[in-house]
C-alpha cells in the first residue's frame, strides 16, 4: 500500500484530519490529492489552509477555507469560503491567534455539513516555538486523525505527545520522493508571488478613517500606519473579506489610501498586523 493509499483509508474514516510535518515533506500536496479522492468518492470535503506564510487557500496573512468538490492541481484551485486574517507571515508572533483562526474555520466547515475536513499546516515543527504552534493547532482543530509526514524522526516529539491520548489517532507516513525542498529565499518568492497575484486586479481606494476605522489586533484605534503595511478587511458583521495594503495615510483628510480587491462598499473596518509588502 502506497503512503497515499494509506493516507487516503485514514483520512476517509475520519471527520477532522490535520497534517503534520517539517518544510518540504509534501504536506499541501497530500492535502490537496486527498480532497481530490475524497471529493471524487462523492464526499463533501472542505480544507483549512493554516500555513499563513505560504497561503495557497486566500492570501498569506490569512487562514483560508476552501471547498474542493473534485480533483484539483493544487490547494489554490478549491473554492475560498472564508477568511481569517492573523496580521503576519510568520505564526509564531501569534501562535493563540492563529490556532483559535483555524479552529474557528474548522468548526465553520463542520456546521455548514462537510463530512471531511483537511486541515494543511506549516512547516515549523521543531523546538519549543514549533511544538507550542502545533499543539495549539492541534487543540484548537480537534482533529480524529493526524497524519505525520516526515523523513526521519524529526515530529516525534509532538507525534509521541498525541499517542499518549485515545485520540487523535497517528499516522505516520514517509515524504514522497518527489519532493522538492525550497530554499528561504525559494519560499520568500513564493509569498511576494502569492500577494502581487492576489493585489493584481486591487482597486486604489481612499477610505474615511470614521467610516472604515483602523485598530490593531487589541481593538485599539490607530492613528497612523506605514506604507505597505498589510491590513485585513472586515465586513459589518466582523469577518474578514480580503487583505489590503497601505499606500498613505492622510491624517489632514482623516482617510488612509490602500489597495485591495474588496469593493469599498463592504468595507466596515481594517485591521492592522505585522507585516508588510513593498511592491
Amino acid at each position: 500500500m502506497t503512503p497515499l493509499d494509506r493516507a487516503l483509508e485514514a483520512a476517509a474514516r475520519a471527520r477532522v484530519t490535520l497534517i503534520l510535518g517539517t518544510s518540504d515533506t509534501g504536506k499541501t500536496s497530500l492535502t490537496a490529492r486527498l480532497a481530490g479522492a475524497l471529493a471524487a468518492r462523492g464526499e463533501r470535503v472542505a480544507v483549512v489552509d493554516a500555513d499563513v506564510g505560504q497561503s495557497e487557500i486566500g492570501p498569506p496573512t490569512t487562514v483560508g477555507l476552501g471547498h474542493v468538490a473534485g480533483a484539483v492541481a493544487r490547494l489554490g484551485d478549491a473554492e475560498v469560503i472564508a477568511l481569517e486574517f492573523v496580521g503576519d507571515t510568520s505564526p509564531v508572533r501569534y501562535i493563540r491567534e492563529t490556532a483559535d483562526a483555524t479552529g474557528r474555520l474548522v468548526r465553520r466547515a463542520l456546521d455548514a455539513g462537510f463530512e471531511r475536513v483537511l486541515v494543511d499546516t506549516g512547516g515549523l515543527v521543531e523546538g519549543p516555538l514549533g511544538l507550542a504552534l502545533k499543539r495549539a493547532k492541534v487543540r484548537a482543530a480537534d482533529p480524529d486523525l493526524v497524519l505525520v509526514l516526515q523523513r526521519s524522526d524529526e515530529s516525534e516529539p509532538i507525534a509521541r505527545a498525541l499517542e499518549r491520548d485515545v485520540r487523535p489517532r497517528v499516522v505516520r507516513l514517509a515524504p514522497s520522493p518527489a519532493v522538492v525542498r525550497r530554499s528561504a529565499a525559494r519560499r520568500r518568492e513564493h509569498r511576494e508571488r502569492a500577494l502581487r497575484d492576489y493585489l493584481a486586479h486591487a482597486a486604489t481606494l481612499t477610505l474615511p478613517t470614521a467610516r472604515a476605522p483602523v485598530r490593531d489586533r487589541r481593538g485599539e484605534a490607530l492613528t497612523d500606519v506605514a506604507e505597505g503595511l498589510l491590513l485585513g478587511v472586515l465586513g459589518a458583521g466582523g469577518e474578514t473579506l480580503g487583505i489590503a495594503r497601505v499606500r498613505a495615510w492622510d491624517a489632514a483628510r482623516g482617510c488612509i489610501v490602500v489597495d485591495t480587491p474588496v469593493p469599498a462598499e463592504q468595507i466596515a473596518a481594517l485591521v492592522a498586523g505585522r507585516a508588510t509588502w513593498r511592491a
